[in-house]
């Protein structure tokens, strides 16, 4: 192992890593959440959860900056130690011995993944002819040789991980379908999601959790967790985080496109520190107070006025990436809220209130609602505790981690797709 930092050594564990005990991360912009879960059947139940503050250079904006690597390993993980451990204290409470489990799900934070969906057409030569899995095949190797050309060029390095593809759609003359062979139609299409990241981000996780201890982590998109539990449904979905704000588009539960935009919760308490000439930690501690309507006689009149100015410049951000994400055609009306950022009534309120048909292309007038992680399925909370909207991603990525255990056969395009990827991932790379 590298010498580059000092192992936060785990003390104190016991012999109960079973395989239906995990540790859940969650690296977020402000906080580190962590989980311990137990896999039961078809559930996850959590035992015990811990969030700490990031401190020292990281931030989503700075993996960026710095072309998708995560800098300052040593500092992030006493970050992560320190949210971990919180999760294994209170499993002894709550399972009645302490739970240290070695096996790791992270999310791959959305800084560090470049994601598109794209889409193949083909009218076909004999519509009265079933479509064939060889036909279906041939179309996948297209739809994905176009979308790794263009998803490559968003980096200056060959380096590239394939970290997700998946189906987000099939068409057969109009009309959806979920496997299209033995069909017939005249017009075929297939719209495939995928992502790719640096091999040198991915290691850098894979670092956090020796570091902490633990076994190669399964890594996990991000934004692809809470997509998959949205299925059924096509919506925009506003991670709203300490310093960022997510904003991505899916369809029956895979990603269709995402954008990310560098204002968020943070961003309110600045402007009140501002407004108001507080500290941040201040102005953060007034923000909280007021949105949970904790006012008195000393609480500046002015704060509400400040609040409303910086929400409306978050919602104008937004309305301006969407207007980049709808690239010409029509966007869901469902709109859903999460995040830390998202606690603040008067974001919510506000957006609920926006015009958002003055300049977006929207079909109808969007429903604006809040995503809770209660909402998460699969999941038992025995903590009786709450990590607020912040927790939804942490949260569904506990119950990947159940879907992982128990998850069924895929689908024959799904199949398909798989094959096509471990056929010609690498040398499609080779030809770069």
């Amino acid at each position: 192992m590298s010498n580059l930092w000092h192992k936060p050594f785990r003390k104190n564990k016991e012999e109960n890593d079973k395989s239906s005990f995990r540790s859940i991360i969650d690296l977020g912009t402000e906080y580190v959440k962590a989980l311990v879960v137990e896999v039961e059947d078809d559930r996850a139940i959590i035992l015990g959860q811990g969030m700490a503050r990031h401190k020292g250079s990281y931030s989503a904006q700075q993996c960026r900056a710095s072309g998708g690597v995560i800098s300052d390993l040593e500092t992030v993980i006493t970050t992560c130690d320190q949210a971990l451990r919180q999760a294994e204290d209170m499993t002894e409470k709550v399972y009645g011995r302490k739970v240290v489990p070695d096996q790791v799900v992270m999310g791959i934070p959305s800084p560090l993944i470049r994601g598109a969906a794209y889409t193949v057409k083909q009218q076909r030569s004999s519509p009265t002819r079933s479509v064939s899995q060889r036909e279906l095949t041939q179309l996948l190797q297209r739809v994905q040789r176009l979308a790794l050309q263009q998803l490559s060029q968003e980096f200056t390095s060959r380096e590239l991980a394939l970290i997700d593809s998946s189906i987000a759609e099939i068409v057969i003359d109009g009309h959806r379908v979920t496997d299209p062979v033995g069909f017939r139609g005249e017009n075929l299409a297939v719209t495939v999601f995928n992502a790719l990241a640096l091999r040198e981000s991915l290691n850098g996780l894979r670092n956090i959790a020796e570091g902490l201890e633990l076994e190669p982590p399964l890594l996990v998109p991000e934004s692809q967790v809470v997509a998959s539990f949205l299925k059924g449904s096509e919506v925009i979905g506003l991670d709203v985080g300490g310093r960022e704000t997510e904003i991505f588009w899916s369809r029956n539960g895979g990603l269709l496109a995402s954008r990310m935009m560098p204002l968020g919760g943070r961003a309110v308490s600045q402007r009140l520190a501002e407004g108001l000439h507080l500290s941040l930690q201040e102005a953060e501690t007034l923000k909280l107070s007021y949105s949970r309507s904790q006012i008195n006689e000393t609480t500046p009149a002015s704060v509400g006025e400040i609040l409303s100015g910086a929400v409306g410049t978050w919602l104008a951000e937004v309305e301006q990436q969407l207007m980049v994400l709808a690239g010409g055609g029509n966007l869901p009306h469902r709109i859903h809220l999460w995040g830390g950022g998202s606690e603040l009534p008067e974001l919510v309120e506000a957006a609920k209130a926006f015009p958002w048909m003055r300049e977006l292309p929207f079909a109808r007038c969007p429903e604006v609602k809040v995503l809770n992680p209660a909402k998460v399925p699969g999941l038992l909370d025995r903590t009786g505790l709450s990590l607020g909207r912040g927790g939804l991603t942490v949260m569904g990525l506990a119950r990947w981690a159940c879907a992982a255990e128990v998850k069924s056969g895929a689908s024959l395009p799904d199949q398909l797709l798989a094959k096509v990827m471990r056929k010609d991932f690498d040398t499609f790379l080779g030809e770069m």
